[in-house]
């Protein structure tokens, strides 16, 4: 064996944990997802076929009658309705092709036989006992499949307003904390470089909602903008003597977008700080020392040195702002009560384990993808790294 192949090798065989959980935890939900978006896949449904039951029970529920006092089958052959036993008392919500099944394949003389000869008093799983008794197309009830439809979750999302409403309200959130958070984090770049005194501990007091649970922060500002929080006894201490009334900002539907964003603005301008204190300790001093020699104020050193100079971190932290903007959720989860304010992740969650429409949250993940990706093209298109 060669040197080289022999290396190859090894290096794979070491690379190999590192693979297998990139393959299983990123590569496969992805490919997952884009082949739920053409189904009707419901996550609460793929269990159905492993509900234990007794038949024995459900049917002396079904038609009124304990096993023992029913003598033979014309007894309650006239009771027994097959799709209302198997829907309701069974337990199982069948599609189209299922109930079509059962109509033609359903072996019913045999299950009141078995009835009333007592040998359905056991425990049996739905699966097991649906292919005891189906003729045929026993495959259907073995395990759960999603069934195809095409592009219908697809034609759905230009019919449901609130996949319009939170489109707008994660494009308006990310138009808004982006610029802002970036310019922010430039200022606080530029203070965390200066040689003054107790410079460390602002670096640290800076970053330090970054490394914050979002869960903590989140609750820290529910406290902050309900309306007997801080907030408001602020602005009530300022401006009472001109009307001002304490505001719930989080459960008005005006403010409550407003209020996240100024929340998420504070706790990520930090994080993007490291990366422009990075950019600035490549920034030559001798520049600045030329500017100072001709007569350059601190204003005009910021505009024509530093922000030009910082346009590689600016890109960078501009797109990464965006696809964090585009997803943000966990301050929505945790602050939003009503729906005139959610974002498109919050909507996805929703849809796919709440309502329990997974194929259809999968579509919106997928147009979710697309619309981060065209942006990103864009950004990385028309906003130049060099100066």
């Amino acid at each position: 064996m060669k040197h080289r192949t022999k290396e190859a090798i090894f290096g794979y065989v070491f690379a190999s944990p590192v693979i297998i959980i990139v393959l299983l935890f990123t590569i496969y939900p992805i490919i997952m997802v884009f082949y739920y978006s053409f189904t009707n896949y419901n996550p609460l449904e793929t269990q159905k076929f492993k509900y234990p039951f007794n038949p024995q029970e459900s049917i002396e529920f079904h038609v009124g009658m304990f096993q023992d006092e029913v003598r033979s089958v014309d007894e309650i052959k006239d009771s027994f309705d097959l799709f209302s036993f198997v829907q309701y008392d069974v337990g199982l919500n069948l599609n189209e092709e299922q109930k079509q099944a059962v109509a033609e394949y359903f072996e019913v003389e045999k299950l009141l036989e078995d009835f009333v000869d007592g040998k359905l008093n056991k425990i049996l799983t739905t699966s097991e006992f649906m292919t005891t008794y189906m003729a045929k197309k026993k495959n259907l009830f073995k395990k759960y499949t999603p069934q195809l439809v095409g592009f219908d979750n697809f034609k759905r999302l230009f019919k449901d307003e609130y996949v319009r409403i939170s489109l707008v309200n994660t494009l308006l959130y990310t138009a808004i904390v982006v610029p802002v958070q970036t310019f922010l984090a430039v200022l606080l770049a530029v203070a965390a470089n200066l040689k003054v005194k107790g410079v460390k501990f602002y670096k640290v007091v800076f970053f330090l909602p970054a490394i914050t649970s979002s869960a903590a922060i989140s609750m820290i500002f529910w406290l902050i903008y309900s309306r007997p929080g801080i907030l408001n006894r602020i602005l009530v201490a300022l401006f009472g003597g001109f009307g001002f009334q304490p505001v719930d900002w989080l459960n008005n539907p005006n403010t409550a977008l407003f209020a996240i964003m100024l929340m998420n603005i504070w706790s990520t301008a930090g994080y993007f700080m490291v990366t422009f204190l990075a950019g600035l300790q490549d920034i030559p001093s001798t520049l600045y020392e030329a500017a100072d020699i001709d007569g350059a104020s601190g204003t005009q050193k910021f505009w024509k040195i530093t922000l030009p100079l910082l346009r590689p971190q600016i890109l960078f932290v501009i797109v990464m702002g965006t696809i964090g903007c585009m997803q943000v959720f966990d301050q929505i989860y945790f602050l939003i009560n009503n729906m005139r304010n959610i974002t498109i992740s919050f909507y996805i969650y929703k849809n796919a384990f709440e309502y329990g429409n997974m194929g259809y949250a999968s579509s919106l993940a997928i147009i979710l993808f697309g619309i981060i990706l065209l942006i990103t093209f864009l950004q990385r298109k028309y906003i130049p790294e060099e100066y």
